[in-house]
């Protein structure tokens, strides 16, 4: 939780006239709304469309921009790498905050770049605790039924909690203009949005393994299908309604409908990447036997693997693409502030094909520069759309809570908050 209590005035640099009726004050608040004016489609600028009789504001748009380039961030890549197999390891936490702080500091909006601030200590304190669970895992696993129905149980109680606290410490440790994002939720928020997730991932390896029977597992899986896409969907309105830019809120308009038809688009892509993909490998089969003379011992191990990347390759763009489309377009900040978000899924595609293609033939040196190109093409597809220019609106910082300023929010409570604000990520 920050802890200021200023106001942050969001101003361009540049001089600006002198007030007027319609426009924003320092200091008094948003501005009063400007005058009707005509929709028309967001370019980067405000305008008025010259169709008669038009009565709604337009938006006034702001596309976010990428200015890394491949060159700069391998040389932080490359310096990341060599420190942490170094330091076996513990360099790591330290890398991914310098690697975090580069891509914020590179990406702009409205000329105006982010900056994260995350502290390695934690970082690494929640890699440790990762690795310590990671290890659990594997051991509950080899003792057998009970012990890992017992490992199914603590991350199913401590799952929610851990994922709340990664996405307190991301965005808290963002910031804009000086001022930094946050995210409230409480422990029951966090169940209940995560725990459908959980249920998900596990509930057709659970069936699996009890040995039911094949009528009970085609069950399993039925309700698999039925279940994900409302556990995705609330688990992205947990990650975007709980979260806030200062002390302006975030919302999320969760559709069942929606998510249920970008699990359809899902199903669609991975069933051409399907088809594509195992006609690649018959052709590849077919031409390395008639070559050879013989069968290929070891074309029934990579044949499969083949396969499953192409499938990925072909299928991810499409996913991400719309799936980045859902979230934003369903998210509002306070203030009339809403996203759009549009990302070429061909291009997206030919990066991921070409850029893969020269990480492998360079033995992974050119991944800095996929990373890069990758990067630039998501975050330049997110557009801020805004009644009033972005430059005009008037932010404040949180009200720092303590005793008698809200519930459950004591010296205490913000103590346990701070103390439990982990990344454990990689």
């Amino acid at each position: 939780m920050i802890e200021s209590t200023t106001e942050l005035t969001l101003v361009p640099k540049a001089p600006r006239a002198a007030p007027t009726p319609s426009a924003p004050v320092r200091g008094e608040g948003p501005a009063a709304p400007a005058p009707a004016r005509a929709v028309g489609r967001p370019s980067g600028t405000s305008g008025a469309s010259s169709a008669p009789g038009a009565l709604a504001v337009q938006r006034h748009a702001h596309r976010l921009a990428f200015t890394g380039t491949g060159g700069d961030y391998f040389r932080v890549w490359i310096f990341n790498t060599l420190l942490t197999l170094a330091t076996l390891g513990v360099y790591s936490a330290w890398a991914k905050r310098r690697k975090a702080r580069w891509f914020a500091r590179h990406t702009l909006l409205a000329g105006e770049p982010f900056d994260f601030h995350g502290d390695p200590r934690r970082i690494l304190v929640g890699r440790v605790l990762a690795l310590v669970m990671l290890l659990a895992a594997v051991r509950a696993i080899d003792a057998g039924a009970v012990a890992g129905l017992a490992l199914l149980a603590g991350l199913y109680a401590v799952g929610p909690v851990l994922f709340a606290s990664a996405q307190r410490f991301k965005l808290a440790n963002t910031s804009w203009r000086g001022l930094r994002f946050g995210f409230d939720a409480d422990a029951v928020a966090a169940y209940a949005s995560c725990l459908p997730m959980l249920v998900a991932w596990t509930l057709v390896s659970v069936i699996g393994g009890l040995g039911l029977g094949t009528l009970v597992d085609g069950l399993a899986g039925l309700a698999l299908v039925l279940l994900l896409p409302l556990a995705h969907g609330r688990l992205k309105q947990f990650q975007q309604g709980r979260a806030r830019y200062g002390a302006s809120a975030f919302d999320f308009r969760f559709s069942l409908n929606a998510f249920f038809g970008l699990y359809l688009w899902l199903a669609a892509a991975l069933v051409v990447a399907g088809a594509v993909a195992g006609l690649l490998a018959v052709g590849l089969s077919t031409g390395l036997r008639q070559m050879m003379g013989a069968q290929v011992a070891w074309l029934g191990t990579l044949l499969p693997l083949g396969v499953l990347g192409v499938v990925g390759v072909i299928a991810w763009p499409v996913y991400v693409a719309r799936l980045h489309r859902l979230v934003w377009s369903s998210t509002r900040l306070t203030g009339g502030i809403e996203f759009a978000y549009e990302v070429a899924v061909v291009e997206l595609l030919r990066q991921l094909l070409v850029g893969g293609l020269l990480t492998v033939l360079t033995l992974g040196l050119y991944w800095p520069f996929l990373a890069v190109r990758i990067a630039k093409l998501r975050i330049e597809g997110l557009t801020v759309l805004s009644d009033a220019p972005i430059d005009t609106i008037v932010v404040r910082a949180p009200q720092r809570h303590g005793p008698g300023r809200g519930p459950g929010r004591g010296p205490a409570g913000d103590a346990a908050a701070r103390g439990f604000r982990l990344d454990i990520g990689w």
